[in-house]
């Protein structure tokens, strides 16, 4: 479901205001992170149900019924195309991305409503940029279309002062590939901070968790932190298991068996063994195919 977080979040700072409550005394009379609290009056972020529960009689409103108020009921042909890409981006299929970025533009030129025309360009400035970033990663051009992006709802954004706003997972989500720029650029460092800061930002049950954790793990084992690079893999497993995300299990549990490999342990045979299993499981022929290649070129382990 999508809503106008963005209406919903400033009638809520409306509402807390008319009470003559901060952020920090609700804080403290629920139990609820002041940094919660923010991402929903910035509208960063869909709340959960029983965080409602617990704020409504503060607000002395029940909050549920009023973000149902800011829904959008024509939401399903953008999040069904989002789900695509998502898969697309897991199974390795970047080349074929073109089709959702046409899709995303139609459904631009249809829509009215400007919150949701919003959502629709960060969409395709991002799907665009990933595009572009497939064909040749070291371009400037890329960065800037990430940053038009994320200044669509975040307009104050500035690249070198990053770690001073609150983000949505979205804008996550395009903070990460920015940083997978810098990275190509050799601003290795600015890469790892980003990552870490990113990571630090969301929830674990947030979609794009376990994808930072797998880049992360990424980095650490061409830093040859092992150590590291085993911890969030496992990290990332555990967050798709206890939501039952099943998008990017195989790369995980590769990411997983590598570390493992390097580390000496034994059981990194059975967690390459799973990805490869996971692969012919969710029809994702070309990244099996990649994965087997690399354990026998890179690492001599024939699977």
């Amino acid at each position: 479901m999508i809503y106008n977080l963005d209406l919903f979040g400033k009638k809520i700072k409306e509402i807390r205001k008319s009470l003559n409550l901060t952020q920090k005394e609700i804080s403290e009379s629920t139990y609820i992170d002041v940094v919660t609290i923010r991402r929903i009056e910035k509208g960063k972020v869909i709340p959960k149900f029983d965080t409602l529960e617990i704020l409504s009689p503060i607000f002395k409103e029940d909050l549920i019924a009023l973000l149902l108020e800011y829904r959008f009921d024509d939401y399903s042909v953008f999040y069904e195309i989002k789900n695509r890409i998502e898969s697309k981006l897991d199974g390795g299929e970047f080349y074929t991305l073109h089709s959702e970025f046409k899709e995303l533009n139609n459904l631009l030129s249809s829509t009215k409503n400007m919150y949701y025309k919003n959502l629709i360009t960060q969409l395709i400035l991002l799907t665009e940029s990933i595009i572009l970033y497939n064909d040749n990663p070291k371009n400037n051009i890329i960065l800037n279309k990430l940053v038009e992006a994320i200044k669509i709802t975040t307009p104050t954004f500035n690249l070198d002062d990053y770690d001073s706003f609150v983000y949505s997972s979205m804008e996550i989500r395009i903070l990460m590939n920015m940083a997978f720029v810098l990275n190509k650029l050799n601003h290795k460092e600015k890469y790892i901070k980003i990552m870490e800061f990113c990571i630090n930002a969301v929830d674990t049950d947030d979609e794009i968790y376990p994808k930072l954790c797998y880049n992360l793990a990424g980095a650490y084992t061409r830093n040859k932190d092992f150590e590291k690079a085993l911890k969030f893999s496992i990290m990332a497993i555990k967050s798709c298991q206890e939501t039952r995300n099943l998008n990017g299990l195989s790369l995980l549990y590769y990411g997983k068996g590598i570390a493992e490999y390097k580390l000496n342990k034994e059981e990194y045979i059975e967690s390459l063994k799973t990805s490869i299993y996971l692969c012919k499981a969710f029809g994702q022929d070309k990244l099996k195919n990649t994965i087997i290649n690399n354990c026998k070129e890179v690492f001599g382990i024939y699977l």
